[in-house]
């Protein structure tokens, strides 16, 4: 789409009121993390579902036309890796089905029938949408999108899963997410945000690659041509989160409160929550634009929903006395804040009935969150006269043409991002300002060149597209964070301002790759000294000793030092590991900068970082250990084939012969170390019974390590249980 026709779609979409006639209707929203528990027997979630539509002033419930239901921690047993069956998202749905037919259908004196449109999963993370059945004819592009945030970036224990779709003549889209747990990680969960909104992607039609849908940037929901014209034959329409002219953002986003415990307690039982909220994270992060930029919340008045001794009103009293906090939200976000009702009343587009919390539903650690809205809808078009408006547009442009052109500065210049020595695990970013200095507001989005290859490996805080004022300003932190085999990266990208000039960024990348993303065989050949019986760790590696032998046989010096320290200690807990609160304590760039020192020295060195800064040098191998060619050879494309244990068992057997000499030793050194750290089935138990996702999170990174993300979940999870099994049969 040209800039001109971008333009005038811009310009018809602000006179959309001229041509457009507004309904409103009835939205409601429900997230609840349901702490891997089933709703006990004969207990509907009626409350939850119906007392925000209740009217107690008429005593009248509200049937809403649209009702988005999402839940995070469905099932974080083991299962939930291993097996992507479909029985917990299906009790669920009967559940809910039950529910609303509770509250809206029975009973019922009119005919209210809802239908399930779409629903979405990600390992506990879960998103049903229901349209009331009348509406269904106008229910159109649905799809849906999942992103995967969790540990090492790509677990799916955290993340967001999302719903799109056109109701009448107006875009929707349902967000459910689970950001990073634990208090001091709200750096970690801003860039959960951040993954999820920059790399969610909806599309009515096959979805070809991330580039194709970066090049498309549609200027208005629903354009009709990517921006690249290379791509064009294989366009698709594509949708970002924030191309929706309606927006609801809903589940555990784990933002806590920035007080004392005893402090916050104190306010609770004084119901005192409106000084509490000045310290809640997400707040304060969104005042600051940090995350959620353009959403909205209404007050809140119910207490923290966060965290319950189960089946009580008792906040944690367990060892690690949680803070209690607003871990769990709805926030919403309009294109347009308000509309003209019948062209002449102006009206939220917007408006929030009810925002509360159930307190009566008991068997979570959390408290279910629901809120009622009332939602203006472009509900029909006036094609005639939205047609004079697109002519009298055409006339002004001509007029105007050369009027108004935005102007921009960038600063610093010439504008050049510029990342040396990038080590592995680094994260560096480069401020921006973008100035206005034209006279005329703009709007700027960051895209793409057509050469280039590492635009998503860049983040940008706050998040692209902006609208600056005249003589207003724009700062942008840009973020890298990368794994690749490169050790250089020359780039361009286009700050694209809408009906001005682009401006060209330059971007620069050296990175230190030291022992990361290297295959086995670019390492130094390792060395063994036979009188001693130990491997050479020095860096002189000229020694001309009789004693002194190379172990081509051997993996790298690096990974036998890391291997050997673990098994020398008897505190490798893998579940203590894995656990959240552990991981939020790990620092592990001294121990990464130890590797790139060739120092292999980890005495002051937790398990922990060890085990970790091993598993990062396996996820960062160009070829899994086991590699693709091998994979594809051994495990077919269905799921199904290779789901009996015996099938299994047969292709670890058929892997280990087909591995080359190298690989297979590192791969028999992994599955010692971990076969010799596996915890037994009452520690799992335990471990499920108090943080549910521990024991999950660890069978998914352990799987990865060694298999990358080429197979399907179902297989990397019951390859990595055989290995385990056949090495306990040797």
């Amino acid at each position: 789409m040209s800039t001109s026709s971008n333009r005038l779609e811009i310009r018809l979409k602000e006179r959309e009121d001229e041509y457009i006639r507004y309904e409103r209707f009835h939205v409601l929203v429900g997230t609840f993390n349901v702490n891997n528990k089933q709703t006990p027997p004969n207990i509907l979630l009626e409350q939850w579902l119906s007392q925000v539509t209740e009217n107690q002033e008429i005593e009248k419930s509200t049937i809403p036309d649209i009702i988005a239901v999402g839940f995070q921690e469905i099932d974080t047993s083991g299962g939930a890796y291993i097996y992507d069956d479909k029985k917990k998202e299906d009790d669920w749905e009967h559940i809910v089905r039950k529910t609303i037919a509770a509250c809206y259908e029975e009973n019922n004196k009119k005919d209210i029938q809802f239908t399930l449109l779409n629903r979405i999963k990600l390992v506990g993370i879960l998103l049903f949408v229901y349209v009331r059945s009348t509406h269904l004819a106008k229910c159109t592009l649905v799809s849906n999108s999942t992103v995967p945030t969790g540990f090492m970036g790509i677990a799916g224990n955290k993340g967001g899963v999302g719903v799109r779709f056109r109701f009448y003549e107006t875009d929707i889209c349902f967000v459910n997410s689970h950001f990073a747990s634990g208090d001091g990680q709200k750096e970690r969960r801003n860039e959960d945000y951040l993954t999820i909104e920059t790399r969610m992607a909806f599309t009515d039609g096959p979805i070809y690659s991330l580039k194709d849908y970066i090049w498309y940037t549609p200027a208005i929901v629903g354009g009709s041509a990517p921006a690249n014209p290379q791509n064009s034959s294989n366009y698709s329409q594509w949708w970002k989160i924030s191309d929706h002219d309606i927006i609801f953002w809903l589940g555990d986003m784990n933002y806590r409160i920035s007080q004392p415990n005893d402090q916050v307690r104190k306010a609770i039982n004084e119901v005192s929550i409106a000084a509490l909220q000045k310290k809640d994270q997400l707040r304060c992060e969104m005042e600051l634009d940090r995350v959620f930029s353009g959403y909205f919340e209404p007050p809140i008045d119910f207490l923290p929903t966060y965290k319950f001794d189960i089946n009580t009103d008792n906040y944690d009293t367990s060892e690690k006395l949680r803070t209690p906090s607003w871990t769990d939200r709805i926030l919403y976000r309009s294109k347009r804040p308000t509309v003209l009702i019948n062209n002449q009343t102006e009206l939220d587009t917007i408006q929030t009935i009810k925002y509360s919390s159930i307190n009566n539903i008991k068997f979570s650690d959390h408290r279910p969150v629901s809120g009622l809205y009332l939602v203006a809808i472009k509900y029909q078009c006036d094609e005639q006269r939205s047609n004079r408006i697109r002519e009298e547009l055409i006339r002004e442009f001509d007029r105007a043409e050369n009027e108004s052109i935005p102007t921009i500065e960038v600063h610093p210049r010439p504008p050049q991002i510029i990342f040396n020595h990038v080590r592995y695990l680094d994260k560096p970013t480069y401020p921006l300002t973008i100035k206005n200095i034209g006279e005329c507001s703009c709007i700027c989005t960051i895209v793409p060149s057509a050469i280039s290859s590492s635009f998503q490996c860049l983040t940008f805080t706050p998040n692209t597209p902006y609208t600056i004022n005249i003589k207003q300003q724009q700062h942008v932190n840009i973020g890298f964070n990368a794994k690749t085999n490169l050790r250089q990266i020359s780039d361009i990208i286009i700050l694209h301002v809408e009906k001005g000039a682009d401006t060209f960024i330059t971007l620069d990348v050296t990175l230190d790759k030291g022992p990361f993303c290297l295959s086995l065989d670019d390492h130094p050949i390792t060395l063994y000294n036979n009188e001693t019986q130990k491997y050479i760790y020095s860096n002189d590696r000229k020694s001309d000793s009789e004693h002194i032998v190379e172990m081509i046989n051997d993996p790298p010096i690096v990974y036998i030092a890391l291997i050997d320290c673990l098994r020398e200690r008897n505190n490798v807990d893998l579940l203590n590991i894995f656990n959240s609160d552990t991981q939020d304590s790990l620092d592990l760039i001294p121990i990464r900068d130890k590797l790139y020192e060739n120092n292999y020295d980890f005495t002051n060195n937790s398990a922990g970082e060890i085990l970790m800064i091993f598993l990062y040098l396996l996820q960062s191998l160009p070829q899994p250990l086991i590699s693709y060619e091998i994979q594809d050879k051994i495990f077919p494309n269905t799921k199904e084939t290779l789901s009996r244990p015996e099938d299994m068992a047969k292709a670890v057997s058929i892997i280990i012969e087909r591995l080359k000499a190298k690989e297979r030793n590192l791969f028999f050194r992994f599955l010692l170390l971990v076969q010799k750290s596996w915890p037994t089935k009452e520690q799992i138990e335990k471990a499920n019974q108090e943080s549910g996702d521990t024991f999950n999170i660890c069978i998914d990174i352990l799987a990865l390590s060694i298999l990358h993300e080429h197979l399907d979940r179902n297989q990397r999870h019951a390859f990595i249980l055989a290995c385990l099994n056949e090495e306990k049969k040797n």
